[in-house]
């Protein structure tokens, strides 16, 4: 298990990682390979190139996932 403010440090050692989040519809979205482009708002939000090459931003307590791993908050 991780803790969510370890996401910070982790995605910024790993190149590309799966991530699993909670969009704000609800969805749960689970995506494989993606890459961090940057951090906001002191950490508490990231966005991500997916692989298709579009990015989205992603709230750090909304993902429940890091590489198979379970987020916790």
């Amino acid at each position: 298990m991780i803790h969510e403010s370890k996401l910070f440090e982790l995605v910024q050692t790993h190149p590309l990682f799966s991530l699993r989040f909670v969009a704000e519809s609800g969805e749960l979205i689970t995506v494989d390979e993606c890459s961090c482009t940057s951090f906001y708002s002191s950490g508490k939000t990231m966005k991500i190139k997916l692989p298709n090459g579009l990015f989205r931003t992603v709230n750090r307590k909304t993902v429940t996932a890091f590489n198979g791993k379970e987020v916790f908050l």
